[in-house]
């Protein structure tokens, strides 16, 4: 069999600091030796994807978000404002919320960075221990755990997928009204595929070009 060189509750260690690459480096040794895998673990914890805090540290953009709506009586702009959408006599203010301890896996970019401040450090702290371990355990990234997920590239890719503008059908995320079952369909698949295409496919791929498996 094989062990995940897991960080958990209680580390005294410096995370990813040199006494923890020095111990990373005596497991897989061992290991060795006692003819068993030896994974790393992607993360301080989990959820995986924050670096931790590494990402989610570089500002807003890199923060999860969630999708929110509200009632007002006239269109409001706030720097949170996705959309004011009219509907019967008031307006729906839909606006996104910031979750700053975990990330948005949506995002392509966090996606290179958390291989940036985690994987790539370890193949290149390493060194020729790298080859022996296994690979990559990563542990329940989420899309969302506290409502509609959001993401600055939503609107953006809504529109090249489907030809249509999404703050329009922003209401039928929450209400059952018009063509509300299409609007949710699409805007879910699109999410599970941007969620896909931008971390598991990444962190896939990088696996694959450096020599190790993936699993988590």
């Amino acid at each position: 069999g094989g062990f995940f060189m897991h960080a958990r509750g209680g580390l005294q260690t410096d995370y990813m600091g040199r006494e923890w690459m020095d111990n990373v480096t005596a497991g897989i040794d061992e290991g060795c030796k006692r003819g068993m895998y030896a994974w790393g673990y992607d993360e301080n914890g989990w959820p995986s994807g924050f670096g931790s805090g590494v990402v989610n540290g570089m500002g807003e953009r890199y923060q999860q978000k969630y999708l929110r709506w509200e009632w007002v009586d006239q269109a409001v702009e706030t720097p949170r404002t996705i959309a004011c959408v009219p509907h019967g006599g008031r307006v729906m203010h839909f606006y996104y919320e910031v979750n700053p301890f975990y990330v948005d896996l949506l995002d392509p970019e966090v996606t290179r960075e958390f291989l940036r401040c985690t994987h790539e450090r370890y193949r290149d702290e390493l060194g020729t221990a790298f080859r022996d371990m296994a690979g990559f355990f990563t542990d329940e990234p989420q899309v969302s755990r506290n409502g509609i997920p959001w993401s600055l590239l939503l609107p953006d890719a809504y529109r090249e997928r489907y030809g249509e503008e999404l703050s329009a059908l922003l209401p039928g995320l929450f209400r059952e009204e018009g063509e509300w079952k299409r609007t949710r369909f699409r805007f879910w698949q699109l999410v599970r595929d941007m969620f896909a295409d931008h971390f598991m496919k990444q962190l896939y791929d990088w696996c694959e070009e450096n020599g190790v498996l993936l699993t988590g």
